[in-house]
């Protein structure tokens, strides 16, 4: 179910809240909670830090003077539109698991 499809109805989830609020999501038309799938974060993650090394090595090799200064924010800011157009493309979902109650779980 590539490409921001709920798995039970089928509808596409607009992309301003899978961006926004990827951890709170609910279909607009069933309201069943989702949530990215894993496969969807690791790639998401993967793909964030190789834009962030990208960035950052390419400041180091840009000769810049003060590079160790500008890589962490290259790098941070590469992360973060790497890894957000990667879930605008790639964003599968899934139904979220019931949450069973509070923890620790309450002896009877």
């Amino acid at each position: 179910m590539w490409n921001r499809a709920c798995p039970l109805c089928f509808r596409k989830v607009p992309r301003g809240p899978l961006l926004s609020r990827s951890e709170d999501l609910a279909c607009p038309s069933c309201h069943a909670r989702l949530e990215l799938s894993r496969p969807s974060r690791v790639v998401d993650a993967l793909a964030g830090l190789l834009a962030g090394f990208l960035a950052a090595s390419a400041v180091f090799r840009g000769g810049v003077r003060g590079a160790w200064a500008l890589a962490l924010p290259a790098a941070v800011l590469a992360f973060g539109f790497g890894s957000a157009l990667v879930v605008l493309v790639l964003a599968d979902l899934v139904v979220r698991p019931k949450e069973t109650g509070p923890f620790p779980h309450p002896h009877r």
